[in-house]
């Protein structure tokens, strides 16, 4: 949901003058296939969400383990971040 939030936000901000990626970063959560697909192209952080689903399922049968071990998270930097000087 978050990247689609952060898809929003970046129209939102076209409108009021700003241009994601030059005056203004903008970033989601998730790696939808459309945060590739956007103009600029959303930097987000990846989530691996079969294992978030098969840990899911694990806990949902009784493995509170499963839900214990941290996800591997990526950090996926895209044109809608600006440049750090």
């Amino acid at each position: 949901m978050s990247d689609v939030v952060a898809i929003g936000a970046m129209s939102t901000l076209r409108e009021a003058g700003w241009e994601p990626g030059r005056d203004i970063g903008v970033a989601g959560f998730d790696d939808i296939p459309t945060a590739d697909d956007v103009t600029p192209a959303l930097t987000t952080v990846r989530v691996p969400l079969e294992d978030v689903g098969y840990r899911a399922l694990r806990v949902a049968l009784g493995d509170d383990a499963a839900g214990a071990v941290p996800l591997e998270l990526t950090v996926v930097v895209r044109a809608s971040t600006p440049e750090v000087r």
